[in-house]
């Protein structure tokens, strides 16, 4: 057998084109199977990176804990008791060795704010400085708030994005610009923009965060909180972390540790991981459909190879009559059947990356540039480029193995015989 030899390409090709339509209609299923399995591991894998950016350096393992009205009476105390959590219970679960930062959060109201002719009502947020470690976002000026802010309650505040481009329009960094917030001046240390949504209590672009201690001032909380945000250590169990943050803010409360409805807790680390194994799932199910389709267009370049081994009986039967040795014509059938299948897959995967690679454009110009979201890339990696390519390789020797064995059965005489 010679890889190079031109004669058995040109007999290889020959003996396609005698059935042009039909071997057309069959590289077709080939084409399709891999070019809807490229396209949906590409999409999957989008999707993955997708809700990755959403999480942007925002830890997997984040508590919240929220307030809620007692169900079982303790110590005393009746059920169905309203409490509050205070910055105490911030000061008391920072100690925990499972936690790494702590922060309050303040929800404020919307507020109308003013630099020179210049206005427009925002959101805005108490928040303690631990809070940028626990959902950074990205800063573009400036910094973000320190504990010095928080002793002092100073009037300093952090804007988004859009708070910039309406109230400092062409102006590149409003630090050091003072606005004016309700009734009170706030000078701007630094500006925001979105990196993580997914544990925002605002629009970022529309926000104004200042030191909590500031907000519980101005809308006279005292020293509550709205709710307490933790990042555990990475190698501690989100439930592990949930379980101590909530057994010490019961404990400083005198709250029963079995009444779980006393309080509202969210653990990241458990949605992180359920949503991972929904993208496992949908990665498996693309895998399986994409090779189920494959296979379909497999079995179609057997069905054809078959058909050719039939009308080529006697001549196989010649060739076996003159001493053609078994390998010869295995080899002529397996390399008729790769050259249909993996010209038609190969055409294929080039085809799905071209649709990915538009599907990149197009999400970069109307998300990343337009929206300034995240920079996500629909594309299928290196990695299962190639394990496609192998696929297709082992599918097309795989299809051309049962005509192969149809034709080392046929025997010269009976071959001689035949019409």
């Amino acid at each position: 057998m010679h890889f190079f030899d031109i004669d058995r390409w040109n007999e290889i090709w020959q003996t396609i084109s005698r059935n042009r339509k039909r071997s057309i209609m069959t590289a077709l299923g080939v084409f399709w199977g891999i070019f809807m399995l490229t396209v949906m591991l590409g999409a999957g894998s989008g999707l993955g990176r997708l809700f990755r950016a959403q999480l942007g350096g925002m830890s997997t393992n984040t508590v919240l804990l929220q307030s809620s009205p007692t169900s079982v009476p303790y110590k005393g105390m009746p059920k169905g008791r309203w409490w509050n959590m205070d910055n105490d219970d911030v000061k008391a679960v920072s100690k925990l060795r499972e936690v790494l930062y702590t922060s309050g959060i303040i929800w404020g109201s919307e507020m109308a704010c003013t630099h020179g002719e210049r206005k427009g009502d925002y959101q805005l947020m108490g928040y303690m400085p631990d809070y940028q470690q626990i959902n950074p976002q990205k800063i573009l000026y400036g910094r973000y708030l320190n504990d010095i802010d928080i002793a002092q309650k100073r009037k300093v505040c952090v804007i988004g994005t859009q708070i910039q481009k309406d109230l400092f329009p062409g102006q590149p960094d409003p630090t050091g610009e003072v606005i004016q917030v309700g009734g009170s001046y706030f000078t701007v240390v630094g500006v925001l923009r979105r990196e993580s949504s997914a544990m925002s209590f605002s629009d970022i672009e529309r926000t104004i965060v200042v030191p909590i201690s500031l907000a519980q001032q101005m809308f006279g909380y005292g020293r509550t909180i709205h709710m307490l945000a933790v990042a555990g250590s990475e190698t501690t169990p989100s439930e592990q972390v949930a379980r101590s943050v909530r057994e010490t803010v019961y404990a400083r409360h005198l709250i029963a540790p079995e009444d779980e409805k006393a309080t509202w807790v969210m653990s990241t680390g458990e949605m992180f991981d359920k949503v991972m194994a929904l993208f496992h799932g949908i990665a498996l199910l693309t895998w399986i459909v994409g090779l189920g389709t494959l296979l379909a267009g497999i079995v179609g370049v057997s069905n054809i190879m078959l058909v050719l081994v039939k009308e080529r009986t006697q001549e196989i039967g010649i060739r076996r009559a003159i001493g053609a040795p078994p390998m010869a014509i295995i080899s002529q059938i397996l390399s008729e059947s790769f050259v249909l299948t993996f010209i038609a897959g190969v055409l294929g995967l080039a085809a799905a990356v071209g649709v990915l690679s538009l599907a990149d454009s197009i999400y970069y110009q109307m998300v990343t540039v337009a929206q300034e979201g995240a920079a996500v890339s629909w594309q299928v990696s290196f990695g299962t480029g190639m394990l496609a390519l192998i696929i297709l390789v082992a599918g097309s020797l795989l299809a051309g193995v049962i005509p192969a064995t149809r034709a080392l059965k046929i025997k010269a005489v009976d071959a001689i015989r035949e019409e």
